[in-house]
C-alpha cells in the first residue's frame, strides 16, 4: 500500500510540465473563489453595518401594535414619556447595550420661500445620534447639537433641491399628533448623507424637543438600541422581552434584520451570482484537470499494461491515478488558498474604489475579507474537484486491454 503512495508521488513529479498545468488550473480556481468570496463577505458586512449605524441600529422598540397599524395611524401608536423613562432605565442597566436614543418621526413640507418639498424627518437626541449614526457623513456645515434649538440637518439631495445654504432659515410644516397643522422655522446647520440617494432626497433631522413642540406631543415613535456586537441581537431581544413584560411595558421590538429588506434582497442576489460563478470556475478547472489526466493515460499506456501484466488489478490502477490526483489537489488547493489570501490582502491595501452603486450617493473602497469559512470550503472543493475530474481518466486507464497496452508505441 505504501509503495502505491510513493509511486503516485513520483509520477506527479516525473512529468512536471503536465503536473504544473494541472496545479495552475487548481490554483486559478481556488484564488478566484477565495477573492470573490471575500469580496462578497466584505460587501455584506459593510452594507449591514452601514444600515445599522446610519438608520436602523441593532434593535428598534415601538409601542404595542405600531408595526401592524402604525403606518396608517402613527399618532395612535407612540411611546409615552412614562413608558420611555421606564424602558430607558431597563436598557441602561442591561449589559451589552452600547447606546439608546429616542426618535420621533414626522412628515410634512419644507419651504425656502419659493419652493416646497415633501420631507420625511426625525426628531433626534443630537448627542446620542452622533454616536449611533457614525456611518452618516457630514458633507457641509456643522453637526447638530442639543443647544441648536432651531437647528436641523438636511439630506444632501434635499439640500440641493432647495435655494438655501447653511446658516439660513427654512419653514417646516407638519401635522400635529391630534391632526392639526403647525409650522416652525428651522436653521440649516449642516448637510448629511446616509449613502442612500432616495433617503437623502427627503431627510430632515432636528432636535427631538423642536419636533415634539411642532407636533404638540411629548411622545416618541421609537427607541433605537445600539449593541456592542451585532451577534448579540437575537439574544438581546429575548432578554429585553422578559424585562419589559416584568415591568408591565406594552412594547414590541424588531431587529435590524427584520427592517433591512433591501439588504436581504442584495444578499440573495449575490448568493445566486456567487453560486453561478463558483459552478463556472469549477467546471473550467475540472475540464483542465480531466484533459491533463487523459493525456497522462495516453502517455503511460505501456506502463499501465506492464502494471496489469504483473498482476495489478483494475482497482489498483484506478487507485494509483486517484492518488496522483489527490496529491495534485492537495498541493494546488493549499497553494491556491495561500495565493488567494495574499491577493485578498493586497487588494484591500490597494485602496481601489468601487463605482457608486445604484441608489447610493457614495463610493466605497474595495475590501476583500480573508474568511476562514471560505478558505476551508475552497480547500475542500479544490481537492474534491481534482479527484472527481480524474475519475473518468482513471477508469479509462483501468479498462485498457493488457495486450493492446503492451503493443502501444
Amino acid at each position: 500500500m505504501l509503495l502505491s503512495y510513493k509511486i503516485a508521488l513520483l509520477n506527479v513529479f516525473r512529468n512536471y510540465r503536465r503536473s504544473l498545468i494541472t496545479l495552475t488550473a487548481i490554483v486559478f480556481g481556488c484564488v478566484s473563489l477565495v477573492v470573490f468570496g471575500g469580496f462578497v463577505a466584505s460587501m455584506y458586512e459593510g452594507m449591514r453595518e452601514n444600515l445599522i449605524r446610519s438608520q436602523l441600529g441593532h434593535i428598534q422598540i415601538y409601542a404595542k401594535g405600531y408595526n401592524q397599524f402604525g403606518q396608517s395611524e402613527p399618532e395612535k401608536y407612540l411611546i409615552s414619556k412614562q413608558q420611555l423613562d421606564k424602558a430607558t432605565e431597563i436598557l441602561n442597566s442591561t449589559p451589552g447595550i452600547l447606546l439608546t436614543t429616542a426618535r420621533l418621526n414626522f412628515s410634512g413640507l419644507i419651504s425656502d420661500g419659493k419652493n416646497s418639498v415633501a420631507v420625511l424627518g426625525e426628531g433626534v437626541l443630537a448627542e446620542n445620534e452622533a454616536l449611533l449614526s457614525s456611518a452618516i457623513s457630514l458633507k457641509k456645515g456643522e453637526d447638530l447639537f442639543e443647544e441648536d434649538e432651531s437647528g436641523a440637518l438636511l439630506g444632501e439631495g434635499l439640500f440641493g433641491s432647495l435655494d438655501t445654504n447653511t446658516g439660513e432659515y427654512l419653514t417646516l410644516l407638519s401635522s400635529t399628533a391630534d391632526g392639526a397643522i403647525n409650522a416652525t422655522d428651522i436653521q440649516v446647520t449642516g448637510v448629511i448623507s446616509t449613502g442612500i440617494r432616495d433617503v437623502d432626497s427627503r431627510l430632515v433631522r432636528a432636535n427631538l424637543a423642536l419636533v415634539q413642540q411642532l407636533m404638540y406631543t411629548d411622545k416618541v415613535t421609537r427607541v433605537v438600541v445600539l449593541l456592542e456586537d451585532t451577534e448579540l441581537t437575537d439574544s438581546m431581544i429575548a432578554e429585553l422581552e422578559v424585562a419589559f413584560n416584568e415591568a408591565g411595558l406594552k412594547l414590541e421590538m424588531k431587529s435590524w434584520s427584520d427592517l433591512a429588506g433591501y439588504y436581504h434582497e442584495v444578499v440573495n442576489l449575490f448568493n445566486g451570482v456567487f453560486g453561478f460563478i463558483k459552478i463556472i470556475v469549477l467546471f473550467i478547472v475540472a475540464l483542465s484537470i480531466s484533459n491533463t489526466m487523459l493525456m497522462a493515460v495516453m502517455e503511460r499506456t505501456r506502463e499501465i499494461g506492464t502494471i496489469r501484466a504483473m498482476g495489478g488489478t483494475p482497482g489498483e490502477v484506478i487507485h494509483l491515478f486517484l492518488l496522483e490526483a489527490l496529491y495534485l489537489g492537495v498541493l494546488g488547493s493549499i497553494a491556491g488558498v495561500l495565493v488567494g489570501a495574499l491577493s485578498a490582502h493586497l487588494i484591500t491595501l490597494s485602496g481601489w474604489m468601487m463605482p457608486t452603486p445604484p441608489g447610493s450617493s457614495q463610493d466605497f473602497p474595495i475590501r476583500v475579507f480573508i474568511e476562514t469559512e471560505v478558505l476551508l470550503e475552497t480547500l475542500l472543493l479544490g481537492v474534491a474537484i481534482a479527484l472527481l475530474s480524474s475519475l473518468y481518466p482513471a477508469i479509462k486507464a483501468s479498462r485498457l486491454q493488457i495486450t493492446n497496452a503492451l503493443r502501444f508505441a
